[in-house]
Parts: structure tokens; C-alpha cells; sequence
């Protein structure tokens, strides 16, 4: 799954993690992202002690064997992790989806954290450049999924996308246990959630950590953005607008 930050990421992730067989990688490639651009971000060192910082040596374990007792992982990336210029033959050996949210929103909930907002932290050129080469190997486009179909319609967008990966649906994708309770072990994951065990990712999953599915809110608040941020939004929304053109539809959505 490759989305951009603030994009109901982890709540999708989280879902993914309810199924039986089935291991979570949490941003396999933020580490060696922080170490090329040498972000101070919070609990940079942590981070880094708790993960492969090498790009080439964190791709390969996201495509070699998978840990005992793993039958698949679901990786969720941000596509601003993702090294520009690095080779991307291994992109060939995963199925990928998409998912997108109106950058407004990114933007309006990302900026509640960050005291600075750029296009690259948001990354949505990224994620489209990533979509066209997964296009280019797959011949079609691939899978994208608007994060507010699937939060408003759970089932029928996540029964969809598991089909498309080839795992079949559960009926425990759809609620869990409030914070930490019922998390299988994942000491022997190479890429372990950044919001449990000695990293409390609190800024970022703190909203997460307190659901138990899927919520979407009756009212939808009018979003408005500082002036600093609306040129942050301008560039991001064109790509955002390519992406959603293969929107996934489903006919008796509400």
C-alpha cells in the first residue's frame, strides 16, 4: 500500500494486521529515508537503532523470505520514503494498491503535527511517479482506493482489495481491540509497528491507537487552510487529480 502521510494509512494497516497469517510492515523505508536526508524527526535515534537504515538491505527483506509463521506481509509505505533514483525491479515482485486523500486534508491534519508543511513532505508527485511504474510492469493501471470510499464503506472496499492482492477477506479486518491489547508478538519483524512497543509513535498514531474500526464522521467540518499552505496544496492537488481518475467505484456505495 504506497499513500501519502495523514492518508488513514495506519487504520487500513491495522485492519490488514487482524488477519490470521498475516504480518505488518510499518514504513520499512522511513529509516534509510531519515538517514539520507538527515531529518531530525522525532525519535530519529530510536528509529534508527530498531531498523535496517540501508536502502538496498531493507528492499531485500521486503522481498526475500517472509519471518516463521508469516504467510504474507502488508507493507505500508509513504511514497516520500521512496529513493527516487534507486532501481525498482523490486517493485515487480509485490502486488500494489493506492491510496489516496484530497490533499487539503492531508495537508489540514499533517500541518496539526509538522510546524512546516512542504509539497515533499506530503508527496504526492511521489506517489504518482511510483503509480507509473507500477503501471509500466503491470501493463494496466494499478489498484487506487480513495481513503473516505473505504472508511465510509469498510467491506466492500477491503473484500475489493483482497481480492485484487489475492488474500481472502475477514470479518476481523473490520474491528479490533483499542490500543495495544490482542497485538500478536512481532519481535521477529524486521520492520516492527513504530507506534508499539519502545517507539510510542504518539504524534502520529495517536488517534489509531484509540480506535476500534472503522469511523467516518457524520458531519464533514469545512476544511480551511492558512495562506502559507494553500500554494502547498495547488501543487500537490494536479497529481492528486491523476491519481483519482482510477479511483476504484463501487456501484452500491453509499
Amino acid at each position: 500500500m504506497w499513500s501519502c502521510p495523514r492518508s488513514r494509512s495506519t487504520l487500513i494497516a491495522r485492519s490488514f494486521g487482524q488477519l490470521e497469517g498475516g504480518i505488518v510492515y510499518d514504513e520499512p523505508l522511513y529509516a534509510p529515508y531519515l538517514v539520507q536526508n538527515g531529518f531530525d524527526h522525532p525519535q530519529r535515534e530510536a528509529v534508527l537503532a530498531s531498523r535496517e537504515t540501508d536502502y538496498d538491505r531493507a528492499i531485500s527483506l521486503l522481498v526475500g523470505d517472509l519471518p516463521d509463521g508469516a504467510s504474507f506481509s502488508f507493507q505500508k509505505h509513504i511514497s516520500k520514503h521512496f529513493r527516487s533514483n534507486q532501481e525498482r525491479e523490486w517493485l515487480k515482485y509485490l502486488s500494489h494498491f493506492f491510496l489516496i486523500r484530497h490533499p487539503q486534508e492531508i495537508i489540514h491534519s499533517y500541518q496539526k503535527i509538522c510546524d512546516q508543511v512542504t509539497e515533499a513532505d506530503i508527496g504526492f508527485e511521489s506517489l504518482f511517479d511510483i503509480f507509473k511504474t507500477v503501471e509500466s510492469f503491470l501493463g494496466k493501471p494499478p489498484l487506487v482506493v480513495d481513503a473516505n470510499d473505504l472508511v465510509r464503506n469498510p467491506r466492500l472496499y477491503l473484500e475489493r482489495i483482497c481480492l485484487e492482492l489475492g488474500i481472502p477477506f475477514s470479518e476481523t479486518m473490520l474491528s479490533w481491540d483499542v490500543g495495544l491489547s490482542g497485538m500478536e508478538d512481532r519481535s521477529h519483524n524486521p520492520f516492527p509497528w513504530l507506534w508499539t512497543g519502545e517507539l510510542p509513535m504518539t504524534n502520529w498514531y495517536s488517534q489509531v491507537n484509540r480506535t476500534t474500526g472503522f469511523v467516518f464522521p457524520k458531519e464533514t467540518l469545512k476544511i480551511e487552510l492558512p495562506p502559507s499552505l494553500i500554494p502547498v496544496c495547488e501543487a500537490c492537488l494536479p497529481f492528486y487529480e491523476k491519481l483519482s481518475q482510477y479511483r476504484l467505484r463501487i456501484d452500491n456505495a453509499v
